[in-house]
């Protein structure tokens, strides 16, 4: 993705506005970062996600630089709750920041992360800027749910989708990053870089990776009782309704892999997402069919999908995977 567009870039092929789609996770904003080093590298020859190691490039890479701006939903602003969207204020300020001729390089580059945050007014205010772009303006807009934006707003982008990287090209970075022992988290990743360089990088990442792993196979092994009080819990546990979406598309996610090892591993074969959970995988496969794994699969991403596109009451989704979730006893001992 990154070498056909970079490529096109440096031979002058450079659109206003892009539209950069995909799951959570599968590099949207390293590939923005890398086309906007593209178009701003000050090294030379030229090449297609620049040096990496010139002044340009490096403040680039910390958000440092003046003609590159990154918007995201505020968190956490002088210690006031988390704005729900993008406000039209941040807009407002882009525009009158992208109106002013570049400082250090040829170009004003815009990176919008999660497009989809955009407030009703602000998406309004930026369709001003797409139908009327000053002429060094580049603007990215990222998001995994695309179809959350206007259609006025979409039909002014250039579609880039980003689709899951294979498992070998994710080993490779990993090992010219980490070393040859991180190449182990690369399947684990299932297509997606950035959690790969997260479970390589940061141990935290890893710990609550495990958490919603033992988390999914005590609900399996738990009396209907107990699931309805854990979803009660879990539904009630956040009032910010993004944060509410983002927790629980993330338990959609995970699970919906350890079902699918348990479902891979009931028919024999040995092409495990999550390795270290073997024994809960094959204890999850032996008391429950493959039928009823891939459809469990199959609910969860939907679910994920779900909480990602739409409005849905956080409660009633979670007491329907209560009832939908089989019971094994054995998998929470093998956990």
């Amino acid at each position: 993705m990154l070498g056909r567009l970079g490529e096109k870039a440096l031979e002058g092929d450079v659109a206003h506005a892009y539209e950069l789609s995909g799951p959570r996770s599968i590099g949207k904003r390293t590939v923005a970062i890398r086309f906007a080093q593209t178009l701003l590298c000050t090294s030379e020859p030229l090449g297609a996600g620049g040096c990496g190691h010139c002044l340009a490039c490096r403040k680039i890479d910390h958000y440092t630089h003046p003609d590159v701006r990154l918007v995201t939903r505020l968190v956490d602003v002088e210690r006031e709750t988390d704005r729900k969207f993008i406000a039209i204020e941040q807009i407002r300020e882009m525009q009158q920041d992208l109106a002013l001729r570049p400082l250090e390089g040829r170009w004003r580059v815009v990176i919008i992360d999660d497009a989809a945050e955009l407030s009703e007014h602000a998406e309004v205010a930026l369709l001003k800027t797409l139908e009327e772009p000053p002429p060094h303006a580049v603007l990215l807009l990222l998001t995994p749910t695309p179809s959350q934006l206007l259609e006025t707003v979409r039909s002014r982008l250039v579609p880039l989708p980003l689709r899951l990287v294979p498992t070998t090209e994710i080993a490779e970075g990993l090992g010219r990053r980490f070393g040859a022992e991180a190449r182990a988290f690369a399947p684990a990743a299932a297509g997606r870089p950035g959690v790969a360089f997260a479970l390589a990088a940061d141990d935290a990442t890893s710990k609550a990776r495990r958490a919603l792993e033992t988390e999914f196979y005590h609900l399996v092994a738990s009396r209907m009782t107990d699931r309805f009080a854990w979803a009660v819990d879990l539904a009630e546990s956040e009032r910010d309704a993004q944060k509410r979406s983002k927790m629980l598309e993330a338990r959609f996610a995970e699970w919906a892999e350890l079902v699918r090892d348990a479902a891979v591993a009931s028919s024999g074969a040995e092409r495990a997402l999550r390795p270290t959970r073997a024994r809960e995988s094959a204890a999850l496969a032996r008391s429950v069919s493959a039928r009823d794994l891939v459809d469990l699969a199959l609910s969860l991403e939907r679910w994920r999908r779900d909480v990602t596109e739409t409005t849905v009451n956080a409660r009633m989704l979670l007491e329907l995977l209560v009832l939908r979730v089989p019971y094994a006893a054995g998998v929470a001992e093998a956990a």
